[in-house]
């Protein structure tokens, strides 16, 4: 059968990325800002809550080290550095409750699962941070296996991360498609790997995955369709 598979190149495993693809990162970062706005009273030092969203959302869709990420809020808004640690702290352990997934998540990881894919995540980002997301979406047992580049140092888009999960899932890249938000960090090294791609984005005009869709529910027709063709 696993010969058969081989052969045919049949698509028995699918792969995510996390943030922006299931789980969304922007509303996320947007709750949780709100939260610390009010629970530490920053209108003291910040008089326009929407500025602080701003600023704070902003800093997270970087890459940088999230203690970078404060001390850069701190000087920009003069917040009392008393507040540093806390803040920082206050991140590391409840962001999580304030994330929120795609609308359809759950649903298309059910279809997946019933389906019979071997499903699995390949993140960047601090193990027990992006595990606590996970977890807290409700998601965390559709998935046979989680990569985190926190976990093995390793980040994408090297591709010894994805290699990680296809070993890890005893599957292959021409049996396996890929779903992720970055072209670079995502689309280019699972195609290198040989993996089918879908770029989860509402930006139509990409030709590099082999589909496209901004809708998670869409997601498992395409996958047939892609092991059809």
């Amino acid at each position: 059968m696993w010969y058969d598979k081989l052969m045919l190149n049949i698509i028995d495993t699918v792969i995510f990325d996390l943030d922006q693809t299931l789980l969304d990162k922007t509303q996320s970062l947007v709750n949780f800002a709100n939260y610390q706005y009010e629970q530490y009273s920053l209108d003291k030092f910040i008089p326009d809550r929407n500025e602080f969203i701003v600023k704070f959302s902003e800093l997270n869709h970087m890459i940088m080290p999230k203690e970078e990420v404060y001390r850069k809020l701190i000087e920009f808004f003069k917040i009392d550095w008393n507040l540093y640690h806390e803040l920082l702290a206050d991140l590391n352990h409840k962001f999580h409750l304030y994330c929120v997934g795609y609308d359809g998540l759950r649903e298309m990881l059910r279809t997946l699962k019933r389906e019979g894919y071997k499903l699995g995540i390949v993140t960047n980002g601090r193990d027990f941070y992006q595990r606590n997301k996970i977890s807290a979406l409700g998601i965390h047992g559709y998935f046979t296996d989680i990569v985190t580049s926190g976990s093995v140092n390793i980040k994408k888009p090297d591709h010894a991360i994805f290699q990680i999960a296809l070993k890890h899932l005893k599957s292959i890249g021409r049996c396996t498609v890929f779903v992720g938000d970055s072209i670079q960090a995502d689309i280019i090294p699972a195609k290198e790997l040989g993996m089918f791609t879908i770029l989860k984005t509402k930006d139509a005009s990409s030709m590099l995955p082999d589909a496209i869709c901004d809708d998670l529910m869409e997601i498992p027709n395409i996958i047939k369709s892609i092991g059809s063709n």
